[in-house]
């Protein structure tokens, strides 16, 4: 195979795989969190809509087009997510009932950084104590992305007993149990940190294995850190200096410790790739200069993640915002691992089949620079889409 032909696959076949879209800007996240109560059940609903999704949504809650979201019209939006929720509890028909709306500006929805929040209520059908609550979002299920979560019970009589949700998150069960005489406080928060811990982390898991491998950006980063790797050893130390920096700053930002506005994360993401790209032209992509450049950006792509945790996390006590940290971490790595792994292996096979053609150092420097010819062209243009304030 052509060396120069061989790479190009190598930049763009990522893009194929992968949906058209990266960091949600086709897609309508939508962030259910129940919280049970021994009266009633409470469902929260924050709903942002992607930049390039924002204009369908936005036409259907600004009925009359005049650029202004009235009470009415909320209501009215409100009453269409209501039905387009599908709840049961024990088997049975749940009503709910709208408790309170916050709307954004259409500025703001069109910018894609609006959030729309809606809170429903029903009322706890009497006798049982055990039950089974049953949630199915369909609300723009062509263009949505669901996350669902329940809240840890302050009430020690109510226990949280099982979570269980289909891949997309748009299916959700709940099984808990209210108890007469109940435990202490410290015995239900031990139990629900056991129990709901290890399906909290699941959810996240998949979560950010979806993020990564949706996330052009975080791809070609990671993808010009692989073209320059020329063992595997150096590929996990570069690997591994990235994963720390993300990690601390992800960290860091679902704690609400640390913040910065997108309008300045997303440039610096961008930059990050022509950044590495043309240290890999330029062959200044070894020793400490590298593991620097790969921990220093790193730390902007921690920032980049977190905004795909933040929308639940908002009233998660802080041991359940940890286990969704740790799922979703480990998810991004796994993500990173199955592209990088793959794509070291071919690059190293590509070097093997030209090994008599050309003298080694030559052979691996032509990979890493068509390879990040590509990826510079692509982080230019994201970079371009950033400043515009279009990412």
């Amino acid at each position: 195979m052509n060396i120069r032909i061989a790479i190009l696959l190598l930049v763009i076949l990522p893009w194929l795989a992968s949906p058209a879209y990266a960091h949600q800007l086709d897609e309508y996240l939508q962030a259910t969190t129940v919280a049970v109560k021994r009266d009633r059940v409470v469902l929260e609903i924050r709903m942002v809509a992607g930049a390039e999704v924002a204009k369908k949504v936005l036409a259907g809650i600004d009925t009359d087009g005049d650029q202004m979201i009235s009470e009415a019209e909320q209501h009215a939006y409100a009453e269409r997510v209501r039905l387009d929720l599908a709840t049961t509890m024990d088997g049975n028909p749940l009503t709910l009932r709208p408790i309170s709306l916050s709307f954004p500006t259409v500025e703001e929805v069109i910018k894609g950084r609006g959030d729309i929040v809606i809170e429903f209520e029903a009322d706890m059908p009497p006798g049982a104590s055990a039950h089974r609550l049953a949630l199915e979002n369909r609300h723009h299920s062509a263009i949505a992305v669901y996350l669902v979560n329940c809240l840890m019970p302050r009430d020690p009589g109510v226990r949280i007993i099982d979570q269980n949700r289909n891949l997309n998150q748009s299916s959700y069960q709940l099984d808990f149990a209210l108890d007469d005489a109940g435990s202490s406080p410290a015995e239900s928060n031990q139990w629900a940190g056991e129990t709901g811990g290890l399906a909290v982390m699941k959810s996240y898991f998949i979560h950010g294995v979806h993020h990564i491998l949706t996330g052009y950006d975080h791809l070609l980063f990671v993808a010009a850190l692989a073209l320059a790797a020329a063992t595997f050893w150096e590929l996990v130390k570069v690997v591994t200096a990235f994963t720390l920096a993300h990690s601390l700053t992800l960290t860091l930002a679902a704690l609400d410790l640390v913040h910065l506005p997108e309008r300045v994360v997303e440039p610096l993401i961008a930059a990050s790739i022509v950044f590495v790209a043309v240290q890999n032209i330029l062959g200044y992509s070894q020793g400490r200069g590298r593991l620097a450049a790969a921990f220093f950006f790193g730390l902007f792509h921690g920032l980049g993640f977190a905004g795909g945790l933040l929308d639940l996390m908002h009233q998660m006590p802080r041991e359940t915002v940890l286990s969704a940290i740790f799922g979703f971490s480990v998810g991004v790595e796994t993500g990173h691992l199955t592209v990088l792994l793959p794509l070291f292996v071919l690059l190293a096979a590509i070097r093997r089949s030209q090994r008599e053609v050309t003298p080694q150092a030559s052979r691996s420097m032509a990979i890493q620079r068509y390879g990040s010819t590509g990826i510079l062209v692509a982080g230019v243009y994201f970079l371009c889409m950033a400043l515009a304030g279009q990412s």
